[in-house]
C-alpha cells in the first residue's frame, strides 16, 4: 500500500507543482524519467539482493529505501532535489515490487498463487486511491498541500518492525542455497501456524504430474543472467521483458501522465485532480477482478485478451472531450490496467525456476525501467509534436504489439513452482516443446 502510495504521489502532485513552484512540462517529463532510472537500478538490486541475501532482508531494505527519501520529499521545492529523490524512491518501491512478488509466489500454494498475489495488489490498490482523495482535498486548497501526500508515503517506514518480525524467509529460496536444516526449520514453522489456525495440512501426492516445457542442462550451477541464458531459459526471459516493457510504458504513459495530460487540456487544478480521484478510484474494480481472473485461465491468453482490449480502449479515448466522456473512458482504462498488473507480476515469477526467479523476474522488471525512462521522453516528445491524443495512439500501438507477443511467444504455466523448477531429459523437452 505505502510502496503504491509513493508511486502516485508524483503523479497527483506535478499539476501542483507546475502552478506553485513553475515546473515545465519537461521537468515534470525529466523527474518522472529519473524515477524511471531508479526503478530500472531498484528491479535489478532488488532481484539479484533477493538471490544473494534472502527474499526477506532485500524486502526489508527496499522498503527503507522508498519511503525515507518520501519524507525529504515533502521538503523539496526544485527540480534537481525532485530528480534525486525520486530516483531514490524508485529504487526502493521497484525493487520491492520484485522481491514481494517472488517471496509471495514461493509461500502460497500454486492452486491460489495469482489469487493470493491479486489480493494483496487490491488492498496496496487502498494506498493510491486514500492517497487521490486526500490530493482533492489539500491540493487545490492549500499551497502546500502536495507536501502532505510525500508524507504519507514515508510513513511505510513504520512497518520495518512487523516485517522483522511476521516474515518468514522462503524455504524455497534457503533449500536453492544448500541450507536445508533452516528450510525444514522454516516449514515446520510454517506448518505449526497453519495447524494451530484449525487447518488441515494436506499430505503431497505420491509423484507429481509430467512437468511443462523445461530446458536442460548437464549442470546445475550459478543462478546469474548468463548462466539462465546457456541453460535455455532465454526466451521466457525474452518474453517476460516484452511484457513488463510495453505494460509499464504503457500504464505509466496513463497513470503517470493523467493530472497533468488533463492541466494541459484546459482543466483547472481542482477540476484535474478531481478526475484523477475517481479514475483512481475506479480503478480498484481491476485489482478486485483480477481476483477471480487470474487463477480461472492460462495467464498468457488472459494477458494477450486485456491487452488486445485495452489497445481499443485507448482508441476510443480520443473520439471524445466532454468531462463526461473523458471520466467514463478513464475509468475503463484504469480497470483494465489494473488488471493486467496482477498477471504480470504472476506470470514473471511462475516461468522461472528458483534459482533464476528473483534475478529473471528483477531483470525483466528492469528492462522496463529503461522502457519507462525512454517512454518519458517519448511522451514529451509527443506532446510537444502532436499533442494528446497521439499518447493514447501511442499507449493503444503497446498494447496491441503486447496480445500478440504473450499470444504467440508467450509459455503457458500450470500454477506449480515444482514444474519451473524441475529438469526434463531432452527427449521430454523435445516432445513437449513440439506439443
Amino acid at each position: 500500500m505505502f510502496e503504491l502510495i509513493d508511486l502516485y504521489s508524483f503523479a497527483f502532485s506535478a499539476p501542483a507543482l507546475i502552478e506553485h513552484l513553475g515546473f515545465s512540462v519537461r521537468d515534470i517529463g525529466a523527474i518522472t524519467a529519473a524515477t524511471g532510472i531508479g526503478a530500472f537500478v531498484g528491479a535489478f538490486a532488488g532481484g539479484w539482493a533477493a538471490g544473494r541475501f534472502g527474499r526477506k532482508p532485500a524486502l526489508v531494505a527496499c522498503l527503507v529505501m522508498f519511503s525515507a527519501p518520501s519524507l525529504l520529499n515533502a521538503a523539496a521545492s526544485t527540480p534537481e532535489l525532485f530528480v534525486i529523490l525520486r530516483f531514490l524512491i524508485g529504487i526502493g518501491y521497484q525493487g520491492m515490487t520484485v522481491v514481494g512478488a517472488v517471496l509471495l509466489a514461493e509461500l502460497v500454494p500454486g492452486r491460489v498463487r495469482g489469487r493470493a498475489i491479486a489480493w494483496v495488489i487490491t488492498i496496496a490498490g487502498i494506498g493510491p486511491t486514500l492517497l487521490a482523495w486526500l490530493a482533492f482535498a489539500l491540493i487545490p486548497n492549500f499551497e502546500w498541500g502536495w507536501r502532505a501526500l510525500y508524507v504519507v508515503g514515508g510513513l511505510g517506514l513504520l512497518l520495518v518492525g512487523p516485517f522483522h518480525r511476521q516474515l518468514p524467509e522462503s524455504p524455497r529460496w534457503l533449500e536453492s542455497r544448500g541450507n536445508l536444516a533452516r528450510a525444514d526449520s522454516t516449514m515446520t514453522g510454517i506448518e505449526e501456524a497453519v495447524r494451530a489456525a484449525g487447518h488441515t495440512i494436506t499430505p503431497l501426492p505420491a509423484s507429481a504430474p509430467a512437468p511443462i516445457a523445461t530446458p536442460t542442462s548437464t549442470e546445475n550451477r550459478g543462478s546469474g543472467i548468463r548462466t539462465l541464458f546457456r541453460e535455455g531459459y532465454g526466451k521466457r526471459f525474452v518474453v517476460a521483458c516484452a511484457l513488463w516493457i510495453l505494460g509499464v510504458v504503457a500504464y505509466f504513459g496513463f497513470t503517470g501522465w493523467l493530472s497533468t495530460l488533463l492541466k494541459l487540456q484546459g482543466y483547472d487544478l481542482g477540476q484535474s485532480t478531481l478526475i484523477t480521484a475517481v479514475v483512481t478510484t475506479v480503478g480498484v474494480l481491476g485489482f478486485f477482478s483480477s481476483t477471480v481472473v487470474t487463477d480461472r485461465w492460462q495467464r498468457k491468453y488472459s494477458l494477450a485478451v486485456v491487452g488486445a482490449v485495452l489497445g481499443m480502449v485507448a482508441l476510443l479515448f480520443t473520439a471524445g472531450n466532454s468531462t463526461a466522456y473523458v471520466l467514463g473512458i478513464g475509468c475503463v482504462l484504469q480497470v483494465l490496467f489494473q488488471l493486467v498488473v496482477p498477471l504480470t507480476q504472476t506470470y514473471s515469477a511462475e516461468i522461472f525456476p528458483t534459482r533464476f526467479r528473483s534475478i529473471g523476474s528483477g531483470w525483466a522488471s528492469a528492462s522496463a525501467r529503461i522502457g519507462n525512462i525512454l517512454g518519458a521522453f517519448a511522451i514529451t516528445a509527443i506532446l510537444d509534436h502532436w499533442g494528446i491524443p497521439a499518447v493514447f495512439y501511442f499507449i493503444a500501438a503497446l498494447m496491441f504489439i503486447l496480445a500478440m507477443v504473450m499470444a504467440s511467444l508467450g509459455e503457458s504455466t500450470s500454477g506449480s513452482l515444482e514444474r519451473s523448477d524441475e529438469r526434463a531429459d531432452p527427449e521430454s523437452a523435445v516432445a513437449a516443446d513440439g506439443n
